[in-house]
């Protein structure tokens, strides 16, 4: 991931960049531990998925198959990744150079070559991935525009609930000590990523699991602070 990072430039909402998709798959290829499952991506993935016949009942059948888990931030702050297959790290849902997976695909995806998501520090930000080069030589493109019609209303309520708890989990997490952090990653992949109904509105139960999220990690905190006070 970190390689990938390499190849991102920050852009302002308001630049323009010269792009024209080449159809040719190679931005589907090398990006192991690149393309981010967000949990509204695993939702909208998930269900599409069980809609046309896959073995998939939650969200856990959908990860164990097709992502793996990433260290995001220090603090613990985990994400899942789409898995790759081969020897050219491709994305596990590219066949025969064509994804398969097009109308339910990760926002990463739709938004490319522009990245655009929560920054840890708060608020948003927005990477021009540069890696494929000959992708940059077609008509120029709003940066804001480019993303406005990738993106559906959920998705920016996905965003403000998500941004607005960043920076709190990634301080609770930080105040844990690597045993605590253990039971903390089970809960944070819990409400994150588990405890949803596919045939329940997403950005509800979201709403519901974050807060759920954040006050376990403060019961830990406190037991935290409760177990080091006694050991004095």
């Amino acid at each position: 991931m970190k390689e990938f990072m390499m190849k991102m430039v920050p852009v302002d909402p308001r630049e323009h960049f010269p792009f024209q998709c080449q159809q040719c798959g190679a931005c589907c290829r090398h990006v192991r531990e690149s393309v981010p499952l967000e949990s509204l991506d695993a939702f909208r993935l998930a269900k599409y998925l069980r809609d046309r016949g896959e073995p998939i009942r939650c969200m856990d059948d959908l990860l164990a198959r097709y992502a793996i888990p990433v260290l995001l931030h220090e603090s613990g702050y985990t994400v899942f990744m789409l898995s790759t297959v081969g020897p050219d790290d491709a994305c596990i849902f590219l066949k025969d150079n064509k994804c398969t997976i097009h109308t339910a695909k990760p926002r990463a995806c739709r938004t490319y070559p522009i990245s655009v998501g929560p920054a840890m520090s708060g608020g948003f930000e927005a990477y021009l991935s540069m890696e494929q080069t000959h992708h940059f030589n077609g008509p120029q493109q709003s940066v804001r525009k480019w993303v406005q019609k990738r993106c559906l209303r959920q998705d920016y309520d996905f965003w403000e609930t998500d941004v607005g708890s960043v920076r709190e989990i990634a301080r609770l997490l930080g105040q844990l000590s690597l045993e605590q952090k253990k039971g903390a990653l089970l809960q944070f992949l819990r409400y994150k990523y588990s405890e949803f109904d596919l045939d329940r509105p997403f950005t509800e139960q979201f709403k519901i699991n974050n807060q759920k999220l954040l006050e376990a990690l403060r019961s830990l905190v406190q037991k935290q602070a409760a177990d080091d006070a006694g050991g004095k």
